[in-house]
């Protein structure tokens, strides 16, 4: 997830593969249920923590290698696909590009419950075309910023962005903010 027209190489359909620590980081702090849901599962990076965890899972994305076993793939468009889970929770690193869209559509098919979505930390920011999911009045809950950089490349390179974990959910109130320290 490189940060735009910084000489890097963007991957079709912004595919860039969540780090096993990274998944941890949200994993070991937010209480989910049973049933979760990887959006735009991919190489299942996030699918496999969550089996392992002990959750169902059943991932979306276009194209995307078998699914691991305990999960279900569904090879279809999310944002197109009619989807009602209430009382499931989504966790997913979404396309930047389509960040916005993910969310809106996650937080519509939970009827308010937990969605997890790994973004640039800079999505809290500079855009008025996302202010109902990060301002006031919002479900955003928490904001999980990591001091460590992942990388996505798979090399250990990183770049010059910060990722957080943004979680919304039930609740009131402002968002709270954690940073994980290395």
């Amino acid at each position: 997830m490189s940060a735009a027209n910084r000489g890097a190489v963007r991957n079709e359909r912004d595919f860039y593969e969540t780090p096993q620590w990274a998944v941890g980081v949200v994993l070991d702090r937010v209480p989910l249920p049973l049933n979760v849901i990887d959006a735009g599962c991919g190489s299942w990076a996030i699918g496999r923590e969550l089996v392992a965890r002990g959750h169902s899972v059943v991932g979306y994305d276009l194209e995307a290698p078998p699914s691991p076993k305990g999960a279900l793939l569904i090879t279809d468009d999310f944002l197109t696909r009619d989807i009602a889970a209430p009382g499931a929770a989504v966790v997913m690193n979404p396309p930047f590009k389509l960040a916005k869209e993910f969310i809106r559509k996650a937080n519509s098919f939970t009827s308010g419950g937990t969605v997890c979505a790994l973004l640039r930390l800079a999505f809290l920011g500079s855009s008025t075309k996302r202010i109902d999911l990060v301002g006031p009045g919002s479900t955003l809950r928490r904001v999980i910023v990591m001091a460590r950089r992942p990388s996505f490349s798979g090399d250990g390179k990183t770049d010059a962005t910060d990722y957080a974990w943004f979680v919304w959910g039930p609740g009131e109130g402002p968002a709270e903010i954690e940073v994980v320290p290395r």
